[in-house]
C-alpha cells in the first residue's frame, strides 16, 4: 500500500519547487491537485503538501498539536471562581478547584475539624 504522508516527507524539496512554480504560473498550471505551503501546528516547521485537510507534518506532531489544542480549549473553559475559604476571586488551575491556595484549603480543613470536635463533646 502506498503511503502518501511518507512520500511527502521524502520529497519536500520537489514539492517546494512545484509550489513556487505553481505560484509563478498564475493559476494555469498542469498540476491536478494544488500544492499547499503549511506551517505545522505541532512543531511549527514549514512543509508542503497536496492533501487539502493536512495540518501536521507527521503523526508525532499530530499528537502534540492535538494536546496543544485540548490544553487551549480547557484554558478557555475556565472561569473565575470565588474561594470558599477567603472569598477572593481566582482563576482555578483545575476544574474541581474550590480554594484559591493550599493555605486556604488547609485553613478550611482545620476549621472543619475543630468545629466537629466541639460538637462531639
Amino acid at each position: 500500500m502506498w503511503n502518501r504522508s511518507l512520500w511527502e516527507q521524502e520529497h519536500q524539496a520537489e514539492l517546494k519547487e512545484a509550489f513556487y512554480n505553481q505560484i509563478g504560473c498564475g493559476g494555469e498550471c498542469e498540476y491536478k491537485t494544488p500544492i499547499r505551503r503549511i506551517v505545522c501546528e505541532g512543531c511549527g516547521k514549514v512543509f508542503y503538501t497536496q492533501v487539502k485537510v493536512k495540518k501536521y507534518c507527521n503523526d508525532d506532531c499530530a499528537k502534540l498539536g492535538y494536546w496543544k489544542h485540548q490544553r487551549q480549549r480547557r484554558l478557555e473553559q475556565r472561569r473565575d471562581m470565588v474561594c470558599k475559604g477567603c472569598g477572593k476571586t481566582f482563576t482555578p488551575k483545575r476544574a474541581d478547584a474550590v480554594y484559591c491556595s493550599n493555605a486556604c484549603r488547609q485553613r478550611a480543613y482545620r476549621q472543619s475539624v475543630t468545629d466537629k470536635s466541639k460538637w462531639s463533646k
